[in-house]
C-alpha cells in the first residue's frame, strides 16, 4: 500500500524524546548564529544530544556556482560525505528522487522508501552499508519561496531508525532550517537601500541567473545573452571594484543599474529613471567612451561616426552636464552612474 506523502504533526517518536520540539528549540537558536557554519554546528550539537544518531551533516547549495558545500559534519567519512552530494545520490537515489518529485513531504527515511527495495539499492550495498550504517534519514531543504537550500542527513547503526517522529520532526523544521542555511540571505543587506519592488537578481559567473529572496528578477536581463555577458566581463575585468552604477536604455525607456560585487557573482539591481540629463542614447554612448579616456578619433570610430559629428556630441554632453572639460564630464559621468550598461549600448 502507498504510504501518504503528508506527514501529521505531533507524531510520537520511539527515540524517547519529544524530537519535533527539541529540534525546533535547537533551530531557534541556531538561527540567531552569524554563518551558515555556525548554525550547522548547533543543529547537529542538537541533534547528538537528542537523538541516537551515527552519522549527520549539514548541507547547503550554492547557487552561484551550482555546487554543494559541507557546513558542518560529525560521524561520516570522507567519501560518503562526497557521495551525498554527488549526482549519484542527488540524481539517482531513489529515495532523494521521492523527495524532489514530491516536495510535499519534505522528510523521509529508508523506510519509506520499500525498506526491503531500498536495502538492495546502490546507495546502501556500495556507500551505506559498508560504512557500517543500517538506517538514515534525509531533509531536502527548500524556502518559502521554493528555492532548493540544501540538505540534512542522518544515519544509524540500528534498523529502522530513526523513528517516524524523528522524520516527522525533520519535516517540520526543514523550512527553519532552509532559511537559516541560505547562503543568499546576505543578499538583502546589500540591497538595503532599494525599494522592495526594486528587481533584483545574481549573474554568476558562469551567466546564470540566480534568485534573489523575496525580489522579482529584472525583466532586462531575460533573454538578452548579450547584456549577461557584458555583466560578467565587467565583473572579471574589475576584480577589486565593489559596487558600479551604470545606465541602461530599452524601448521602455531609461533604468539605473546597479552593480555589486558578491561571492561567486554580481549582485544586479534595475529600476526605471527619467533620461539622464536629457541625455540622448547616442550621447551617452559618447560620454561612456570619454570616460575610458578615448579622444574624437576613436569614439568616432568605435561608433561608426566622424570625428567632427563626434565633437559635435562631446559639445552637447558638456552642456547638458553644465561642465567645461572631459575630465569634469568624466567625473560626473562615473559619480553620477552615467556610463551605459556594458554590452547594453542599444534599444533592444
Amino acid at each position: 500500500m502507498q504510504k501518504p506523502d503528508v506527514v501529521p504533526p505531533g507524531v510520537p517518536s520511539a527515540d524517547g524524546v519529544t524530537v519535533d520540539f527539541a529540534l525546533a528549540m535547537g533551530i531557534a537558536a541556531a538561527a540567531q548564529q552569524s554563518s551558515p557554519s555556525a548554525v550547522a554546528g548547533a543543529v547537529l550539537e542538537e541533534l547528538c544530544r537528542h537523538l541516537p544518531v551515527a552519522a549527520a551533516t549539514l548541507v547547503s547549495f550554492d547557487p552561484f556556482r551550482g555546487s554543494h558545500v559541507v557546513l558542518g559534519s560529525v560521524g561520516y567519512r570522507p567519501e560518503v560525505l562526497d557521495y551525498l552530494t554527488s549526482p549519484a545520490f542527488l540524481v539517482d537515489d531513489v529515495g532523494y528522487r521521492l523527495l524532489v518529485r514530491r516536495p510535499q513531504r519534505r522528510a523521509r527515511s529508508w523506510c519509506d522508501v520499500e525498506l526491503e527495495y531500498y536495502e538492495r539499492s546502490p546507495s546502501v550495498t556500495e556507500v551505506f552499508g559498508p560504512a557500517g550504517f543500517a538506517g538514515g534519514a534525509t531533509a531536502r531543504l527548500v524556502s518559502t519561496d521554493g528555492r532548493y537550500t540544501g540538505d540534512l542527513h542522518l544515519n544509524t547503526y540500528e534498523q529502522g531508525r530513526p523513528a517516524p517522529g524523528t522524520t516527522a520532526a525533520l519535516h517540520h523544521v526543514a523550512p527553519v532550517l532552509a532559511a537559516a542555511t541560505d547562503v543568499t540571505r546576505r543578499l538583502s543587506f546589500l540591497l538595503g537601500d532599494r525599494a522592495p519592488d526594486v528587481p533584483a537578481v545574481v549573474v554568476s559567473g558562469k551567466g546564470t541567473l540566480v534568485p534573489v529572496p523575496d525580489r522579482k528578477p529584472p525583466v532586462q536581463l531575460d533573454g538578452d545573452p548579450d547584456l549577461v555577458a557584458g555583466i560578467v566581463a565587467w565583473r572579471e575585468s574589475h576584480p577589486g571594484v565593489l559596487q558600479a552604477r551604470f545606465h541602461l536604455c530599452r524601448a521602455a525607456g531609461w533604468f539605473q543599474t546597479q552593480l555589486a560585487a558578491v561571492e561567486g557573482g554580481t549582485l544586479v539591481s534595475v529600476r526605471p529613471v527619467p533620461a539622464p540629463h536629457g541625455l540622448t542614447l547616442r550621447e551617452m554612448q559618447v560620454l561612456t567612451l570619454l570616460t575610458e579616456g578615448l579622444a574624437n578619433v576613436a569614439i568616432g570610430r568605435r561608433l561608426g561616426i566622424s570625428a567632427r559629428t563626434t565633437a559635435h556630441h562631446v559639445e552637447h554632453v558638456l552642456t547638458k552636464l553644465e561642465v567645461q572639460s572631459r575630465a569634469a564630464a568624466t567625473r560626473c559621468a562615473v559619480e553620477q552612474g552615467l556610463r551605459l550598461l556594458p554590452a547594453a549600448d542599444s534599444t533592444t
